[in-house]
């Protein structure tokens, strides 16, 4: 019993894969003259480029959309996979002697391959596609998540670098117009590689960002939508997004926001303002950064990372201004920073850090000399 040699299952791999970003394409619409003629070329190239090309179409159920081309027939696509010889017949005019009769559901040794391996393609795809930046560049969506109190790094298929806050979630998808960035939920910070054919975009929520060059992050939570420059400028806007076009216009109520300013969407547009950028994205580097900004938000802020949850139930201590820079993840140094503050009280269980105002009645809790 013969046995398929490492490279052979190499090569039919590279195949699929080929062929499942081709399938995609033909899919998104027909193909421009450039397209078509290197779809053509790699077709005609073997027999098991269209056995493979197919058997993704038998997968994905729409055998008809295999060719989405009115120069590339499935009646063509069908001939070629019952062939069993060496070169592929012409695929860019209809085969002559050929009516265009409906497909016999019994064919040829070749097509039967195809649609027996269909059940293994599905793996194939999976570990060929995703294990690359294939699958992204060429529309199909890939799925980025943290946990909570995990951060991440990836390199996006054009050079662009995502950085993932904790408790996050992104969905990356390619066309050949834009790069689109879903942010779902949580924080991100962005990395921009140019490139003049497709512009960069961000949607989180009822709010849109695009770039080009840059570096800026977007925080998404209920409610609300912030986004930060580092580097570089970006147009915020809210609604539907223009369609990508060559000179890639804006929508005209959009704000160009540069390097040092934030802007927050709630529903509507704010107003600009100046921030220190390096400690609002100071998260990259797992620290809080913070100055007179209110207890309870830089609270929120450690609760996001840790596991023991930092309480303050009363408004007057939550409004209470403070500044410093902690270590994300260390809340007991957080914790004893606070002790410090006249007229507060820190309370210490192994599930939670309570802050309260220091009063007459729990003043005897304290340990002496306190």
């Amino acid at each position: 019993m013969s046995r398929v040699s490492p490279s052979n299952e190499q090569v039919r791999a590279a195949i699929t894969e080929q062929a499942a970003a081709w399938f995609v394409e033909n899919r998104s619409g027909p193909l421009d003259r450039e397209a078509r003629t290197n779809f053509i070329a790699w077709l005609r190239a073997s027999p098991v480029h269209v056995q493979e090309y197919l058997g993704i179409a038998v997968l994905a159920g729409d055998l008809p959309a295999a060719a989405n081309d009115p120069q590339v027939s499935l009646e063509s696509l069908l001939a070629a996979a019952r062939a069993d010889v060496d070169n592929v017949v012409s695929l860019d005019r209809p085969l002559r002697g050929h009516a265009p009769a409906r497909p016999r559901l019994r064919v040829s040794r070749a097509w039967s391959i195809a649609t027996a391996a269909a059940a293994a393609i599905v793996l194939v795809v999976s570990a060929a596609v995703w294990s690359g930046r294939d699958g992204e560049r060429f529309g199909l969506p890939k799925t980025y998540s943290t946990a909570h109190g995990e951060q991440s790094v990836r390199q996006l298929p054009d050079g662009s670098v995502l950085h993932l806050n904790t408790d996050s979630e992104v969905t990356v998808r390619y066309s050949r117009g834009e790069r689109v960035i879903g942010l779902d939920r949580g924080e991100a910070l962005f990395q921009v590689t140019p490139d003049s054919q497709r512009r960069f975009r961000v949607a989180a929520g009822e709010a849109g960002v695009l770039a080009v060059g840059t570096q800026f992050a977007v925080y998404r939570r209920p409610g609300a939508v912030t986004v930060t420059v580092v580097e570089g400028t970006v147009a915020v806007f809210t609604g539907t997004p223009p369609p990508p076009t060559p000179k890639n216009l804006l929508p005209p109520t959009a704000l160009r926001l540069g390097a040092g300013y934030q802007v927050e969407v709630r529903g509507r547009m704010g107003p600009p303002r100046p921030v220190d950028a390096r400690a609002a994205v100071a998260w990259l580097q797992r620290q809080i950064a913070f100055e007179n900004r209110p207890l309870g938000e830089v609270a929120d802020e450690f609760n996001r990372y840790g596991h023991v949850a930092i309480e303050i139930e009363d408004q007057d201590l939550r409004a209470l201004p403070i500044s410093g820079v902690f270590d994300a993840y260390d809340a007991d140094s957080f914790a004893a920073f606070l002790g410090t503050l006249g007229g507060v009280l820190v309370q210490k269980t192994p599930t939670r850090i309570r802050v309260l105002k220091l009063t007459s009645a729990n003043r005897e809790t304290l340990p002496v000399g306190q």
